[in-house]
């Protein structure tokens, strides 16, 4: 994560200022409700419970999801671009609260972390002289959190159907899929489609109303980036070789 910010300023850039899209503000959801419990667990000084919380956060929504989904964006997308920039944000926010919910049990860690990570301006030169987050309490009862209920119930569907795809040595990004789900599913789906390929890391995502779910899986027919290794129907015009997204990042580098 550090790595990924090595050019990210944290006072030009913060969730109020950038462009997030639906897996960037559930992660912010789900880390200002990481703090929120921590911050009652050391009222409780229930180090444990701390301790406990931060492993999950990090191997489960960090690590197996958010990470697996945005390392595209953050690889591929030209520097500047908002949605590289969003992941970034998301980056920043959840390494720093980890950073300061972690200072109090793992002083020196903490420590090290916070010499390397971008500061906001007023940022007081040690992680034990810092404030913790506020955080907020997450709403499960909200549509934003019944729609990622029903997302990443639909991710462990498509993640099981790709199985016999890959274990045929084919990447999950070669795969265009077709999710065959329920009305009330569906019409999450549709309103997330935009996001549904990157969610699912695949090459392209359709839905189709049926009674039933089920998800299709289909090798993409389409030609391959050389960059992304993504399937688009179509490439860019220069470089031949690339899809249109790459050639923009391209280009932002002077590459044509």
């Amino acid at each position: 994560m550090l790595g990924n910010l090595k050019d990210f300023d944290a006072d030009a850039h913060t969730r109020q200022s950038t462009t997030l899209q639906a897996i960037d503000q559930y992660l912010l959801a789900r880390l200002d409700e990481l703090v929120w419990n921590a911050r009652e667990a050391y009222e409780r000084y229930e180090f444990h419970v701390v301790h406990r919380m931060l492993v999950e956060f990090v191997t489960v929504d960090l690590s197996a999801l958010y990470s697996d989904v945005t390392k595209d964006r953050l690889y591929s997308d030209a520097p500047d671009s908002p949605s590289r920039i969003g992941a970034q944000v998301v980056m920043y926010e959840c390494l720093r609260a980890i950073a300061l919910l972690a200072a109090p049990v793992l002083c020196f860690t903490a420590e090290d972390l916070w010499k390397y990570l971008p500061k906001r301006q007023g940022d007081p030169g040690s992680v034990h002289l810092a404030i913790f987050p506020a955080g907020s309490s997450f709403a499960p009862e909200s549509r934003f959190a019944k729609d990622f209920d029903i997302l990443l119930a639909w991710r462990e569907r498509v993640t099981k159907a790709l199985e016999p795809f890959r274990a045929a040595k084919n990447k999950s990004v070669a795969a265009a899929i077709t999710l065959h789900a329920p009305a009330a599913d569906a019409e999450v789906l549709q309103r997330h489609l935009a996001e549904l390929a990157d969610i699912f890391i695949v090459s392209a995502a359709t839905v189709v109303a049926a009674e039933e779910a089920s998800v299709t899986v289909a090798a993409h027919t389409g030609p391959k980036c050389e960059r992304c290794w993504k399937h688009f129907d179509v490439l860019a015009v220069s470089p031949v070789d690339v899809c249109q997204r790459c050639a923009t990042a391209l280009a932002a580098k002077g590459i044509h």
